[in-house]
């Protein structure tokens, strides 16, 4: 399956926001540098796990960065047919048929496609949390210890997030089976740090980086206090029903439904969960109550920014949870004649406009540009956007210099094969001053050639535009570099070059 889904789109889209962001990343890796250390990133994991299959196919095109992405996916894709395999009480073919509904299912949510690691990761902290439920011994909780741990160094939120599902499960574990927790507790604790060893060895032994993780802990606990960028919750009763169409209502009324029931899910299961544990005393569905203990802590990922892709991001265990209900026997007949198709109408409607081979289909004036040596298909606006930086480079950057690229496209840089000049190549967020001139110190010492800075506001919200997150940045460009002609199909970007005269 995912094989095919590769097939089929590792040659289409390109967004040089987010997507951009990971294949920068994986190219510094290559070239040495540290994420975190050395240049704003997620956390380390995917750009080694890249880094890697682009070292064996010695190449550093986006295409194979899609492929080492894929496969990550193919991992979750694996552990949700596994988890339903053994979660199903259904027989011979209905029971093979449902395992390869949640494949599907889980391979329709991975979008974006960069965020296929995140969508991976809930699903394996899953699985792996539903065999500690099935059998809790030591050497079980020292193996989820470590899935927890690599999980984090993946992402930091996905290892408090797998900490907050073993927390959540163990009630139901303190009711039904009553683990030696003397042994399961410090087996589990010592398969975390196991997990999470190599970001643990690079605090103590590298104080660069150490300080660099650190730092980026406190900007977001303590001085934006937050994680994303906030988004209203598109409740389905927040549809603006005036002059629209029944056909574009459902969409988005199927979005909100999503948000509706990911948290009512979560209280029933809670409920249904502790129901069986109080009255059985035995855990008779280890995999349904994995589902429902991780899918809680990630609600965070899809409220703290509510869009489709997040929610996307957060849907996975609700989803894998549903599928292994315990329901009755009457009821689960009902859920495969009418729940089943209904969930995958559902999902179609809401997700496939977020798969680029379907977008392409849909949409007209696709066409095909070279993005680093590779010939992808692309909507009109990023094949606009991808010919205006490569345009602007060959005219005015010079071979051995750089380029400024700010706010939200850090793709630049990577499509170009050059360095950015500061550390903070996604610059979303409102900084202090200090960390400003900071940067303005690295900016003074690789005097980019050409800034382009793409003057919107982010979400549409006027006090993200980079003028008020990075005032004392944008002084400096203004006073040392001189604006020019902006492309003609995109006025919003602003153009400068250095000023010689300053």
């Amino acid at each position: 399956m995912c094989l095919l889904a590769f097939l089929a789109e590792g040659h289409t889209g390109f967004n040089l926001w987010d997507e951009g962001y990971l294949w920068y990343g994986v190219q510094r890796v290559l070239h040495g540098e540290v994420p975190i250390r050395d240049f704003m990133s997620y956390d380390p994991g995917r750009y080694y796990w890249a880094a890697a299959w682009l070292r064996i196919f010695h190449d550093e095109d986006l295409v194979v960065v899609r492929a080492a992405t894929a496969a990550f996916s193919a991992l979750g894709v694996v552990a949700a047919g596994i988890l339903v395999w053994r979660g199903s009480i259904c027989r011979g073919v209905a029971r093979l048929a449902l395992c390869a509904f949640a494949m599907a299912l889980c391979l329709l949510w991975m979008v974006p496609w960069w965020k296929g690691y995140d969508a991976a990761i809930s699903i394996i902290l899953t699985a792996s949390l539903a065999r500690v439920l099935v059998l809790p011994i030591a050497g079980r909780f020292f193996q989820h210890g470590m899935v927890v741990g690599l999980a984090a160094v993946f992402g930091r939120n996905h290892g408090m997030y797998g900490v907050l599902a073993c927390l959540l499960a163990t009630p139901v574990l303190v009711f039904a089976a009553k683990p030696i927790w003397r042994r399961c507790i410090p087996a589990w604790i010592a398969g975390v740090a196991l997990g999470f060893s190599p970001v643990l060895l690079a605090i103590v032994f590298n104080r660069s980086f150490a300080v660099a993780f650190w730092d980026s802990i406190r900007f977001l606990l303590f001085e934006y206090k937050g994680t994303d960028l906030p988004l209203p919750v598109p409740w389905p009763w927040t549809v603006v029903m005036a002059h629209q169409s029944l056909s574009t209502l459902i969409r988005p009324s199927l979005i909100g439904c999503c948000f509706v029931g990911l948290p009512l899910f979560c209280v029933a299961g809670v409920a249904r969960a502790l129901r069986g544990a109080c009255s059985r005393r035995e855990l008779a569905q280890p995999q349904f109550v994995a589902c429902v203990a991780t899918a809680i802590p990630y609600l965070n990922v899809a409220f703290a920014r509510a869009d489709v892709s997040h929610l996307a991001q957060a849907i996975l265990p609700c989803l894998l949870g549903l599928l292994v209900w315990p329901y009755h026997a009457r009821v689960r007949r009902g859920f495969a004649w009418i729940g089943l198709p209904l969930l995958a109408a559902g999902t179609s409607w809401i997700i496939l406009p977020l798969h680029p081979a379907y977008a392409m289909r849909i949409e007209g004036g696709w066409r095909q540009l070279d993005v680093g040596g590779d010939i992808l298909w692309m909507n009109p606006s990023a094949a606009t956007s991808v010919a205006d930086i490569e345009e602007l480079a060959r005219r005015y950057v010079p071979p051995g210099k750089t380029i400024l690229s700010v706010p939200v496209w850090p793709g630049a840089y990577a499509l170009l094969g050059v360095r950015s000049p500061v550390y903070e190549i996604y610059p979303l967020l409102p900084r202090n001053d200090e960390f400003q001139e900071q940067e303005i110190a690295r900016l003074r010492q690789a005097s980019p050639a050409l800034i382009i800075l793409n003057d919107i506001g982010v979400d549409s919200d006027e006090r993200l535009r980079y003028a008020h997150t990075h005032q004392r940045i944008w002084s400096y460009i203004e006073a040392h570099y001189r604006r020019i002609a902006s492309p003609p199909d995109e006025p919003q970007l602003k153009i400068y070059l250095p000023d010689v005269g300053g």
